[in-house]
């Protein structure tokens, strides 16, 4: 079975850059060139700040077991946290710490997440985010679960009026004017995705309830929200992994290089 040996190694391998350890919740700020992004281990991510424009309020993991009847987030109320730190891999470049891990665990289920901000240069409008979500079968039976992503991304600062469609099964993109963000997941394809108003997703995901996404593919303009869905099982004392990369970046230059004419032009006056 897979002991902590993960984060273990992480917090040695970076003795020598800054390292900040703990083992209850609280606000992780990671920091990188031109951008900067915050983390809680009870909430997930909160901010996403690129040449001084915030550009997320929330990005949450939830799971639901074959035998739950709800969603539940992915935090220290619902899966003990055993531990979190950050600490800077790149130090011969700054001094600021730029990678936040967190472990989880109950009742032999096991969640690492690890997450790695890389800025561009000052007024380029460009940074990235890696995320690694390693869930682990710490039993002796298999275990059959159901991973989600919510992401609640306000690009260029505001919310009311941004566009997101799914561009294949793995890939999404969000924008406003000339804000745009892109996220793929590399690995595995999700079962299920949904795009549409982040607090009727939001919603969806902690009514008490089973939800499934939808499979719903655009919406816009509208305070956008997204999900992807994994359904997965997971043998005994084995692992999956789930590994994601979000980039921001100038927004192309027309909608049509997209391939979205269509969507664009069902917008509304506001």
């Amino acid at each position: 079975m897979k002991s902590h040996t993960a984060i273990a190694s992480l917090i040695i391998a970076s003795a020598s850059a800054t390292a900040l350890a703990g083992s209850g919740s609280g606000d992780i700020l990671l920091q990188d060139a031109n951008s900067s992004a915050t983390f809680n281990s009870d909430s997930g991510q909160v901010s996403w700040i690129v040449d001084g424009v915030e550009n997320l309020f929330d990005q949450s993991f939830y799971f639901r077991r074959s035998t739950d009847t709800q969603e539940y987030r992915v935090d220290d109320s619902n899966l003990g946290l055993v531990g979190y730190f950050a600490s800077d891999t790149n130090p011969f470049i700054d001094t600021n710490n730029d990678t936040f891990a967190a472990l989880y665990e109950d009742n032999g289920l096991e969640m690492e997440t690890t997450f790695t901000l890389r800025g561009g240069t000052n007024g380029s409008n460009t940074s990235s985010i890696s995320e690694l979500i390693s869930i682990s079968n710490n039993t002796n039976q298999s275990m059959t679960i159901s991973m989600f992503q919510f992401v609640d991304m306000d690009m260029g600062g505001d919310f009311s009026d941004d566009y997101a469609a799914v561009m294949d099964a793995n890939v999404v993109q969000q924008w406003d004017d000339s804000n745009f963000v892109s996220e793929t997941v590399a690995t595995p394809v999700p079962t299920l995705f949904q795009v549409g108003n982040q607090a009727d997703l939001f919603d969806a995901l902690n009514d008490g309830a089973i939800t499934n996404l939808d499979g719903t593919a655009s919406a816009g303009p509208t305070d956008i929200g997204w999900a992807f869905q994994w359904d997965i099982t997971i043998g005994a004392g084995q692992s999956f992994l789930i590994s994601i990369e979000k980039n921001i970046v100038p927004a192309p230059g027309s909608m049509a290089f997209l391939g979205l004419a269509g969507l664009a032009a069902t917008r509304r006056r506001r």
